[in-house]
């Protein structure tokens, strides 16, 4: 619990940045010779003219400014894997992001990845870009618009022509901070948020989310309001599910002509393959690999592949039942920065249990990621099952997540049988299940957060004794602002 409590303030306080150091306003096309500043007459002037603004997010906004205005001189970016707006979200591997392209389908889709993390738990981060039918690129999920990333964007565009959509298909701070000073460098763009944008602590409106003005739009709820260069497309929307401080949301397309699905959080693949952005910097997983702080490794491919098995415990657990927390106060006695210097030599744990158990849990198929299931999803099962369930009616056959492993080869019917811990009968066998040791710590995380009333209470599963119409009246569905979370039909 000590490691998860730590974590989890982490990720607070990385979403408050986001709201009081950057999401207020937009960033420069152009950092290296910014054309325009922000005073706070300025924004003063758009609050007056815009009743959501309240005393708070001026004031908010005012930091934001003078927050950047100090930092610019040690934004710049001097290598091509240099991102100079690294400390909007100061996450690993912090300024430098290496870009790793890959064709999936020739002349058609492209993917490109980058790490991303905390403490050393660092995952691929993915961006998707398609061919449109009549030209031009679609970019689903933008990364850190690196001076790397945007030559590889350049390339594509002077032979498959400019990039005409950017669309953002989550909620989650990971994806939509990159997504803003990604959309301000493809001027000519419409940018595609998905519904339900939120910033903490203070909730403000999506003008101010680091989102090109005049060009961002809510992806249509409905089909026929989409642009007529979607065609090529179908697409369905999950939520917003709205909690007390967030929400989790995800809209997923799937690209007819190569019978692709597009998803960024919903579904993932674990597998022991390293990935390939890792050829660069392996360093995360060389610190963790380590059983213990005093453990002198050599990296070979096992040594990797044992620090990946642990990285995506962590990432999906945050407290793996295999492992046993330090106190503070031992960990900092016992550091050994001669060993592995990475955060002062501080290595606060032992895995003194059986993590490769742990992950062979996990393998099989597609997995929803277990904070989603136990936190998440359950508190309205019926909606997630109904969108789970009309994205199984495509034709997939390949799967790119924004996370882990690349290109996947499943199926709609794959993808829905992801969703089964929704059910009352539960996950067949075969399927990935993690370990209740593994659970434990977000079972007792739950625990809390229900006492605070940071989440609702979990209604009936499907499947069950109870009906669909019952199960519907108990589920407790949020509300941010004028937009609350969609309720099925009974």
């Amino acid at each position: 619990m000590r490691l998860f409590t730590s974590i989890l303030s982490t990720l607070l306080v990385l979403c408050g940045g986001i709201a009081i150091v950057v999401q207020g306003f937009q960033i420069p096309h152009n950092i290296a010779t910014p054309k325009t500043t922000i005073s706070t007459t300025a924004l003063h002037s758009e609050a007056s003219t815009n009743p959501q603004l309240s005393r708070r997010q001026i004031g908010e906004l005012s930091i934001a400014t003078l927050g950047l205005t100090t930092s610019y001189l040690g934004t710049r970016e001097r290598t091509p894997q240099e991102y100079g707006l690294w400390g909007i979200l100061p996450v690993g591997p912090y300024k430098r992001k290496k870009t790793i392209m890959e064709t999936i389908v020739p002349d058609k889709v492209w993917t490109f990845d980058q790490k991303f993390g905390i403490l050393n738990v660092q995952v691929p981060l993915r961006m998707t870009v398609i061919k449109l039918d009549g030209g031009g690129l679609f970019v689903y999920d933008p990364i850190a618009a690196t001076p790397e990333l945007l030559g590889y964007m350049k390339e594509l565009e002077k032979v498959h022509g400019p990039v005409k959509h950017i669309v953002l298909g989550s909620v989650a701070i990971e994806h939509k901070t990159y997504a803003g000073v990604f959309a301000q460098k493809f001027k000519d763009a419409q940018v595609w948020v998905q519904p339900g944008q939120y910033s903490f602590p203070s909730n403000l409106p999506i003008p101010f989310l680091g989102f090109p003005a005049g060009r961002t739009n809510v992806i249509p709820s409905k089909q026929e309001d989409a642009p007529s260069d979607w065609k090529d497309f179908e697409y369905r929307t999950l939520g917003p599910l709205i909690s007390k401080d967030g929400a989790f949301g995800e809209t997923v397309f799937y690209h007819k002509s190569t019978k692709t699905l597009l998803v960024t959080d919903t579904v993932v693949e674990v597998t022991k393959e390293v990935p390939k952005i890792f050829e660069d910097d392996p360093k995360p997983l060389l610190y963790h690999a380590r059983t213990t702080v005093t453990d002198v490794l050599e990296d070979t491919p096992e040594i990797r592949e044992q620090g990946w098995r642990r990285v995506v415990l962590f990432g999906l657990f945050f407290t793996p039942g295999a492992l046993n927390i330090k106190d503070a106060d031992v960990a900092l006695k016992e550091r050994r920065p001669d060993i592995n210097s990475d955060f002062a030599g501080i290595y606060p744990w032992d895995w003194v249990g059986d993590d490769i158990a742990s992950f062979k849990a996990l393998q099989g198929g597609l997995l929803v990621a277990p904070i989603l299931q136990q936190l998440i999803l359950n508190r309205e099962p019926i909606e997630v099952l109904d969108f789970a369930d009309e994205v199984a009616k495509w034709d997939i056959q390949r799967i790119i997540p924004a996370h882990l492993k690349n290109n996947l080869q499943y199926t709609g019917k794959d993808y829905r049988a992801a969703f089964s811990f929704l059910e009352a009968k539960g996950v067949p066998k075969g399927l990935p299940k993690p370990l209740d040791i593994d659970m434990q710590s977000l079972r007792d995380a739950e625990v809390g957060l229900l006492e605070s009333g940071a989440v609702a209470r979990v209604p009936p599963l499907p499947g069950g004794d109870v009906t669909r119409e019952d199960i519907l009246k108990q589920t407790v569905y949020g509300c941010r602002a004028d937009l609350c979370a969609p309720q099925s039909s009974p």
